[in-house]
């Protein structure tokens, strides 16, 4: 194998040999369309490499592509910027006129979508963020989440709330599938986070790390599947508080009270307004108890407080920790593993603490600066 640029990589609409990442993945087979979604893809990824073992012979001039994905030209105009960047201009254009419809893969058949929601696909052109490079999660993945996540958040006041329920249980789906249940092991928690903004990356990364968890300690594929969509709006209360205030490090004790009432307001709008069941706005609600009953909103301990909830809760503290959110400061996953370990069984329930400590390596010293792209 050899390495191969993205610019080398427009000239071909066809792809004729086999693309792998870095790590040896392969991440495109001979033969497929070679889509301006695909290029951005491989745009973000530090090193790619072509396979000539597996190449075909590439299609005469002559003969018919049939090409499902309409694809910009690149135009012979003296410009300062490179081919790429203007065949992406080009395809944000192309997609302004169009958009795109979430994948739907109903994993669970006791959760139907409500609605043919859509979100614009020139919101995921021009998503702009780091990504993680040590990651498993491919960079396209990671690019949709985001920005499909990001979306959904900011038009939760503006857009109907069936069509938000709808976002969020396709993102549920898309995690399911792409993360939890694809093949391969994942020995490092920092294998599958998301990094950027914590806006954007949070509810995600908990969602994701619980669903592992959730996995582990052999619950079902139903019970699995709302454990990850609970995490995706475990903090869905801080929506209808200022956001100056609501992700403001360092609050004042007045100010830490407003932002704890996320967890009642969270739980009356999944329960009323998203009319989603008891287990998940339970969630929402539950997610800052403690086992010692040490936390909030209603001080409960140990098994009153709901499985899925005492899952949550140790996902979300984790990324917390690894965003600097706390006062303990953190720079790899292992620095946040020992603090789990020191705040120990008068914070977390021994099942999902254990579960969590012994699913990832405690060796995970990845610097969180090396991780970005």
């Amino acid at each position: 194998m050899k390495t191969i640029t993205t610019e080398e990589l427009i000239n071909y609409k066809i792809l004729p040999f086999n693309i792998y990442s870095e790590y040896g993945e392969q991440i495109f087979g001979a033969g497929e369309v070679l889509t301006p979604g695909k290029l951005l893809q491989l745009k973000q990824m530090s090193i790619i490499y072509r396979d000539d073992n597996a190449s075909i012979d590439i299609i005469e001039e002559n003969e018919e592509v049939t090409v499902t994905e309409t694809e910009p030209t690149v135009s012979d105009t003296p410009s300062d910027k490179n081919d790429l960047d203007v065949l992406f201009e080009e395809y944000a254009k192309i997609a302004e006129a169009k958009a795109m419809v979430v994948e739907k893969f109903d994993m669970n058949p006791n959760q139907t979508l409500k609605s043919n929601t859509v979100v614009d696909d020139v919101s995921i052109m021009n998503y702009k963020g780091p990504i993680n490079k040590k990651s498993k999660i491919d960079p396209q993945n990671q690019i949709k989440l985001k920005a499909i996540y990001h979306e959904t958040i900011n038009g939760i006041r503006i857009r109907p709330q069936a069509e938000t329920a709808n976002l969020f249980l396709n993102i549920r789906d898309k995690i399911l599938q792409d993360i939890i249940y694809r093949p391969g092991n994942t020995a490092f928690s920092s294998q599958i986070k998301l990094i950027g903004e914590y806006q954007k990356c949070h509810a995600l990364n908990v969602a994701i790390m619980a669903g592992f968890i959730a996995q582990k300690m052999n619950l079902t594929e139903t019970a699995v599947s709302d454990i990850v969509l609970s995490g995706l709006m475990h903090d869905i209360g801080k929506t209808k508080i200022d956001p100056d205030l609501a992700y403001k490090q360092n609050p004042s004790n007045q100010e830490q009270q407003i932002i704890q009432t996320h967890t009642t307001i969270g739980y009356k709008m999944l329960k009323e307004d998203f009319e989603m069941p008891e287990n998940i706005a339970l969630v929402a609600l539950e997610h800052h108890e403690n086992n010692d009953g040490s936390g909030y909103p209603m001080n409960k301990s140990g098994d009153l407080i709901s499985k899925a909830s005492q899952i949550i809760h140790i996902c979300n503290y984790f990324d917390n920790l690894c965003f600097n959110r706390t006062n303990y400061l953190v720079k790899s996953s292992k620095d946040a593993l020992r603090r789990l370990l020191e705040l120990g069984t008068k914070s977390f329930i021994p099942d999902a603490l254990y579960t969590f400590i012994h699913m990832f390596s405690y060796n995970d010293t990845t610097n969180f600066e090396d991780m970005v792209l």
